[in-house]
């Protein structure tokens, strides 16, 4: 395979992936002290390919036709990549056959695999996903005795009940 069909499938897997201009780089700089394709050499080049093929950035999943199918009621690649994004902000792969993604996906939008959303779907898919990371979130921030914002206007309410 020539150099430049190399740092092409490195440019797709970051985007696979999700990743910014400036998470490639990063990636890239952690693998191999470069922040830039064209200073890498040959090798440096094939062992991020197989990093990116070890960590499912590359591989072709059942899935890989599905994403932003054509049909006029399939999700689009923007919701996919929200969805995944999500759920990687979850703590799940981002993966569209990751298990957590997928009992997610058939509670909320009571399909029985990802494969199977509608736009409809997807939908409440990333409506249900944003709602979780916001409630691990407030979470958070209280157990970390971050914000208090809304602690006031609770108690500020509950004494004007009284």
């Amino acid at each position: 395979m020539n150099r430049k069909a190399i740092i092409s499938m490195i440019h797709m897997g970051a985007g696979r992936m999700g990743w910014d201009e400036d998470t490639r780089r990063d990636w890239m700089e952690k693998h191999t002290g470069k922040r830039s394709c064209k200073e890498c050499s040959d090798a440096d080049l094939s062992r991020m390919v197989d990093e990116l093929r070890l960590i499912g950035a590359l591989n072709k999943g059942p899935w890989a036709s599905v994403l932003g199918g054509t049909g006029a009621d399939r999700p689009t690649r923007n919701q996919w990549k929200t969805a995944l994004g999500l759920a990687r902000d979850l703590g799940m792969s981002g993966d569209p056959n990751d298990p957590a993604f997928v009992t997610f996906v058939q509670r909320v939008a009571k399909v029985e695999h990802p494969r199977f959303l509608d736009r409809n779907g997807m939908s409440k898919v990333i409506t249900g996903l944003r709602s979780w990371l916001d409630g691990r979130r407030a979470k958070h921030e209280n157990d970390s005795g971050g914000s208090t914002a809304g602690r006031g206007t609770l108690l500020a309410s509950t004494d004007k009940e009284k």
